[in-house]
């Protein structure tokens, strides 16, 4: 008689964390998945354009949990589920989604997952004429190199979602509104917060972040009109 255990990764940028549902430490392709007690709901049969979002539950103690706590991330984060019977070598991928709305109850953690087939359902629109550009700034599309606009400052001052930086000042206000700021972690992870509004040597970001001190190193980058 075989038995069924799940295999979970979690991918965000450069960096993984590897799980299983089984009770002991589950080696695939020369990685450990480390056993904790994490599930997921049914995954939905029939090729990947019947598919529908599943739900991840994991223990909110979980190194992987401090990715939406106390901030969400500010970039994409991909959950990878395989099954494997135990004893075999061979595991077989179910399902590649990235996560969408993480909710915490007591001391779980519940992550809404999205195929990423619905990612391509929706990129077949085609380009909506108008007086305004219809491109997404530094897109394909648009053409824009964002290196060519980076506006490289070091922050004076962070009083709740306001941040303050001399550097701001080389652009008249309302420049960088529209437009996001980014940093790196000590983990090697690139952060980014949008700016909703610009005024001066100080910008007004969408959500906080742990690492927004004085001092902090942090490259801004520009809006756009869509004229």
């Amino acid at each position: 008689m075989t038995t069924e255990v799940k295999l979970f990764r979690f991918t965000r940028q450069h960096l993984h964390w590897h799980y299983t549902s089984a009770d002991r430490v589950i080696e695939l392709d020369g990685q450990d998945f480390l056993p904790a007690p994490i599930s997921h709901t049914g995954i939905t049969d029939g090729g990947d354009a019947n598919k529908v979002s599943i739900r991840i539950t994991l223990p909110r103690t979980l190194p992987v949990a401090a990715n939406w706590w106390p901030w969400p991330p500010g970039d994409v984060i991909v959950a990878t589920i395989w099954t494997k019977d135990v004893g075999e070598d061979q595991a077989f991928v179910d399902w590649i989604g990235r996560v969408v709305a993480p909710q915490f109850t007591g001391n779980e953690l519940t992550l809404v997952s999205e195929p990423n087939s619905t990612t391509a359902r929706r990129g077949g629109k085609g380009r909506v004429l108008g007086r305004g550009c219809d491109h997404i700034l530094f897109s394909a599309g648009c053409g824009v190199d964002p290196a060519d606009h980076a506006l490289p400052a070091t922050l004076d001052g962070v009083a709740g979602l306001t941040l303050a930086a001399t550097a701001f000042l080389a652009l008249p206000s309302g420049r960088l509104a529209g437009g996001w700021i980014e940093w790196e972690r000590e983990d090697g992870l690139i952060e980014r917060r949008s700016i909703a509004q610009h005024t001066g040597n100080a910008i007004v970001i969408d959500y906080g972040a742990d690492e927004l001190a004085p001092d902090l190193e942090v490259t801004a980058y520009p809006g756009c009109a869509q004229t």
